[in-house]
């Protein structure tokens, strides 16, 4: 009895910490997406300003 009782406490900690690692993995990447994210934005916003300068530039030409 005891026995099973080890086995089940066993796989109970298994599980646990799989589910923990999952998690951690988890978190883990929506930090790396939201930073990829960041960076897209970042690079986005960058180009429209150069293409709003470039604009301004060629407006101002004619």
């Amino acid at each position: 009895m005891e026995e099973d009782f080890n086995i089940l406490y066993s796989k109970l900690k298994k599980l646990e910490n799989r589910i923990t690692s999952l998690r951690l993995g988890r978190s883990i990447l929506m930090d790396l997406l939201i930073e990829q994210e960041n960076a897209k934005n970042k690079e986005i916003e960058k180009l429209n300003h150069e293409i709003k300068r470039l604009n301004f530039i060629l407006k101002n030409r004619r």
